[in-house]
């Protein structure tokens, strides 16, 4: 099935049935006067559709270019006197982005400011901007914000240090908890359960590492 966006804003070349006709070159576009406002809304509509298209048109291009001609691709590139960043763009907008994922309704920019999230955050951030009508920049920012922020984030040594207190605090049940008491039953030969023994040897040990954190710090 045809897309019905890209049958319209192709349909603005079509000047069969047209009044007013218009030239078009690679470096213009001359309209005679007598055009209605319509037709030239059309026109601008159509554009725009076209231009975002091209972005997603090329990127699946190019990546089944690559994929189907190897080191033929590169010349391909080179040859196309398309800006290398903008390609690469393009490539990695349509390599992240599926087909089924992306919405019509919706820029490509809209679908570069989600190209690096997993698949399912894709999907809802392109529904929210449908359904809210959210500009590309707009977007960037909801998405931004929704980012962890770096105050947000657990350094490394206060996560091991809150993981060592956890083990301390789970172990205080255990009757073998006091270090000196526990060393002495075991001199003794004393039959402490495996359960006892493994939690009361990690409690130590993460007594120990706590000491030295504190040192340290």
């Amino acid at each position: 099935m045809s897309d019905v966006k890209i049958e319209n804003a192709l349909s603005v070349f079509d000047q069969t049935n047209s009044l007013v006709k218009y030239a078009i070159s690679t470096t213009s576009f001359v309209m005679p006067d007598g055009c209605d406002f319509t037709t030239v809304e059309k026109m601008l509509m159509g554009f725009r559709v076209l231009g975002d298209a091209s972005k997603f048109w090329r990127g699946d291009l190019l990546i089944y270019a690559k994929r189907n001609f190897g080191e033929m691709y590169s010349q391909l590139v080179d040859e196309s006197d398309y800006a290398p960043q903008t390609l690469k763009d393009e490539i990695w907008v349509a390599n992240n982005i599926a087909p089924p994922t992306r919405r019509g309704e919706l820029s490509w920019s809209h679908h570069r400011e989600v190209a690096a999230l997993p698949k399912p955050d894709q999907v809802k951030w392109l529904a929210m901007a449908v359904e809210k009508s959210l500009s590309a920049s707009s977007l960037r920012a909801l998405i931004k914000d929704k980012k962890p922020k770096e105050t947000d984030i657990i350094p490394k040594a206060a996560a091991f240090e809150s993981a060592l207190k956890a083990i301390l605090k789970n172990s205080l049940d255990s009757e073998f908890f006091n270090e000196k008491f526990f060393h002495e039953r075991l001199e003794d030969g004393a039959n402490i359960d495996k359960p006892s023994l493994a939690i009361t040897r990690a409690a130590i040990m993460a007594a120990d590492v706590l000491k030295a954190y504190e040192k340290g710090k």
